[in-house]
């Protein structure tokens, strides 16, 4: 019954939010001059769904009496929908990767790492351990419709079908709590269409049950069991949006760390601060579904994700910082070419236009077009998955242009 009289008080406050936003449109005019009805009521129902009063947050104080077993089971009822891939732009197969068949020496493979070194050496340990070495990454495999016609081999066989084949590795965003691989297919089907490449997306494990750096194990496991298979690892893409920017900006770094490179990068969103409130948090409000407690709640997705449960400290924030939490922090030089895409109107607007400028400061000499920024006006957060929208369609194939000419 609680349930029950909770979905109803739900669907009575979307009903107003949608009454209240359609009038505002017609009377005030859309909030942005590019936002057609229906995305406007899609944000404000996305906002409406997400948005959780400051009155109602639990503090440091009262941090021990958070279930976080109880939000994570939360977090998958209300998970992201799957999403559809229609045939003329590609299809899509389940992936199995078996952990035990990737070999990865932690006293060598973390190192650099830092305070995350111990943490990602016990994570293997464990998956060569009797009881985790059964352990399986699910992941999906998209194969695109301007490829077909040249794949002679099995399209879905993950290895390359010819030589010096390229692939990308897509690590989906949702604040690391939400989202999976086909709650994202629509989204990586396109790029990897006008890539005209196949795009590997893997079910990371998600927080907070499983907190940082689980995710970044998983994503280090698949970069290597795709360069198992026989892709060079200078021929593998890292693509990601939001919290998937992020893991795609923390597992490049992991790997630079060992002397390894990419073909390079795709960030969409790319969320890459963790520890700091910039002044579009507040300026873009109004204007971006996405919406967060604050960094001193304990259910701020920053917090769930790199440590539930332990009181916010200055020590925590320094960990926080580190550049494979917030990779807006690290050493960019001779960084892999990267195309970043993000919206005018997003909360974390501020913070990707100082990656893109981090990465600018710290390679004066590269050529034009190495390192690219896309800031597009009145978009929000990761506008690229409402398919419809022009700018979303643009960006789209913008970004498929860009790896394709890697």
């Amino acid at each position: 019954m609680p349930e029950l009289l909770a979905k109803a008080a739900l669907a009575i406050g979307m009903a107003a939010v949608m009454a209240k936003s359609t009038l505002s449109y017609y009377i005030k005019g859309p909030r942005c001059p590019k936002w057609p009805l229906w995305f406007q009521l899609h944000r404000d129902a996305i906002h409406r769904a997400i948005y959780t009063k400051p009155k109602g947050q639990p503090t440091d104080e009262t941090i021990d009496q958070i279930d976080f077993d109880e939000i994570a089971a939360s977090n998958r009822k209300w998970d992201l929908p799957e999403s559809q891939l229609p045939a003329d732009i590609g299809t899509c197969q389940r992936l199995t990767i078996r952990v035990a068949e990737v070999e990865i020496d932690p006293a060598t493979a973390f190192a650099g790492a830092g305070l995350a070194e111990p943490a990602l050496a016990a994570l293997t340990n464990e998956d060569m351990s009797v009881e985790g070495c059964g352990r399986e990454i699910p992941a999906e495999l998209v194969v695109p419709a301007s490829l077909r016609p040249k794949l002679d081999d099995d399209p879905f066989a993950c290895r390359p079908l010819s030589a010096g084949e390229k692939v990308i590795l897509y690590l989906h965003g949702g604040a690391y709590k939400y989202g999976s691989a086909a709650s994202h297919r629509a989204l990586t089907g396109r790029i990897a269409n006008h890539a005209a490449m196949r795009c590997v997306t893997i079910d990371y494990r998600l927080a907070p049950l499983h907190p940082y750096p689980a995710q970044l194990h998983d994503a280090f496991i698949a970069f290597w069991y795709l360069v198992k298979c026989g892709f060079d690892p200078q021929n593998i893409v890292v693509a990601g949006d939001s919290a998937g920017g992020n893991l795609s900006l923390a597992l490049t770094v992991l790997l630079r760390y060992a002397g390894h490179g990419i073909c390079g990068l795709l960030l969409l969103s790319p969320w890459s601060d963790l520890t700091t409130e910039r002044p579009s948090l507040k300026r873009n409000a109004k204007y971006d579904f996405l919406c967060a407690p604050p960094l001193a709640s304990p259910l701020n997705p920053a917090r769930t994700f790199y440590a539930p449960g332990r009181r916010l400290s200055e020590e925590m924030l320094r960990e926080m910082a580190h550049p494979l939490v917030s990779p807006v922090n690290a050493d960019f030089a001779g960084f892999p070419p990267t195309l970043i895409q993000a919206g005018e109107k997003e909360i974390i607007v501020d913070e990707i236009s100082q990656l893109h400028e981090n990465i600018i400061a710290h390679n004066p000499e590269a050529r034009k077009g190495r390192y690219v920024y896309e800031c597009y006006a009145d978009m929000i957060h990761v506008f690229h998955q409402f398919l419809s929208l022009p700018d979303a369609q643009y960006a789209i194939a913008k970004a498929g242009e860009f790896i394709k000419a890697l």
